[in-house]
């Protein structure tokens, strides 16, 4: 498996856990919040989130989760 396919599959792990039923609890409710970025980097941003067919929150949210959850920050 390639890392394209790796980080499609992680990606949509990620976003079924979006999808819970009644039945399972809420873990925690989220926090909006604002962000500013720079708009070259606000295009590649949505570009990234495009090609996985997701929003621009949670294409932030998977990259976040994924670099912490591999040790850094």
């Amino acid at each position: 498996m390639d890392i394209t396919q790796q980080g499609d599959e992680m990606a949509a792990s990620f976003i079924a856990g979006a999808n819970r039923t009644p039945e399972q609890p809420e873990k925690k409710i989220k926090q909006p919040i604002v962000l500013r970025f720079d708009p070259a980097l606000l295009d590649k941003v949505d570009k990234a989130a495009r090609h996985r067919g997701i929003s621009r929150s949670s294409w932030i949210q998977y990259v976040v989760s994924r670099s912490l959850d591999n040790g850094e920050g």
